[in-house]
């Protein structure tokens, strides 16, 4: 069953007026300098159809975080017991960077750019797994930015060069997203914590600022194409929704970011949730409709290729991982 894309969420989800304050973001490992030596994971590519159009996953590396960042309102005993339950450490968190190419027609479409250089020492690796799947980063047409997050715009420039990394391709982000991250007066009017953030988004949005399109919710990239408003990650977070023969794909971004936690504990709140309420809702109302039109669904930080379905289960959901 198809659903409109206006009423994806059910007509959208008005943010709070303010942000959360105790966001647990540095010293828990998403601030690391950049080590002398990089260690390099074998790059990653994945691709299947759907439809006529051909979808790519590529690796950017992985990111390692204390197992605390996945719930902040839950206590730590109940947290780790669900953790071990479901085959999970119950004190470090593995998460993947798994970057998605839509090829449709004369577009390719590259969702975020991945974490550069300068974020993770295992993160990064998105230009060498694009080499290496033999793919030139400067056929992207178009590149969507589902939120401005360190992991998913710190690629969009080269760390030594300061050059572009897809020349050619046009940027949409959502138009509240960019404002948020983009005020001139975000230092002073924002929790310390979102600070380094803020400036690395600045300085790699400002790169390509004049062009890059601010959009609303439902807008088409490409035909078939559509970005969807998922709000509560950040304030404008986006996702993407593929149409294509008959099939529905819908590329996350951080809106489910834990295979266990994220399906089965919706109202867990994660402490890189800015807006966790928002984002409670928003993974609830994105998780019903996914199970109810089995839609294939692409996941940022979920098990490499981060390729599954959600299944409806004892009153949530369950992550099914499809190969």
């Amino acid at each position: 069953m198809s659903f409109s894309r206006r009423a994806f969420l059910g007509g959208g989800l008005a943010a709070p007026a303010t942000l959360r304050t105790g966001l647990t973001l540095t010293g828990a490992g998403l601030a690391v300098p950049l080590a002398a030596t990089r260690a390099r994971a074998e790059p990653k590519s994945h691709s299947f159809r759907l439809g006529d159009s051909e979808i790519i996953v590529l690796s950017d590396g992985g990111l390692s975080l204390p197992a605390s960042t996945l719930a902040s309102n839950v206590p730590e005993a109940e947290r780790a017991a669900f953790l071990q339950a479901n085959g999970d450490d119950p004190n470090t968190r593995a998460s993947a960077l798994n970057i998605t190419l839509i090829r449709r027609g004369d577009a390719l479409v590259l969702v975020d750019t991945g974490a550069g250089m300068n974020f993770f020492e295992t993160a990064g690796q998105l230009a060498d797994s694009f080499e290496e799947a033999g793919i030139d980063r400067e056929a992207v047409t178009h590149v969507v930015l589902t939120h401005a997050h360190p992991d998913h715009v710190w690629g969009i420039i080269d760390d030594f060069d300061e050059t572009e990394r897809f020349p050619n391709a046009a940027y949409l982000i959502g138009a509240a997203e960019w404002d948020f991250w983009m005020d001139p007066d975000f230092i002073s009017g924002n929790p310390e914590v979102l600070h380094s953030f803020a400036l690395g988004a600045q300085r790699n949005l400002g790169a390509v600022a004049e062009k890059t399109e601010r959009v609303g919710a439902d807008h088409a990239v490409v035909p078939g194409v559509t970005m969807i408003a998922t709000p509560g990650h950040t304030p404008g977070h986006m996702s993407v929704l593929v149409e294509d023969g008959g099939q529905q794909l819908l590329v996350l971004g951080d809106a489910l970011t834990h295979p266990a936690v994220s399906f089965a504990r919706p109202d867990w709140q994660p402490s890189t949730d800015q807006l966790p309420e928002v984002a409670a809702a928003t993974r609830k109302q994105l998780l019903g409709r996914a199970a109810t039109d089995e839609l294939l669904l692409i996941g940022y930080h979920l098990p490499w290729p981060g390729v599954g379905r959600a299944e409806a289960k004892d009153g949530a959901w369950r992550y099914v991982p499809v190969s």
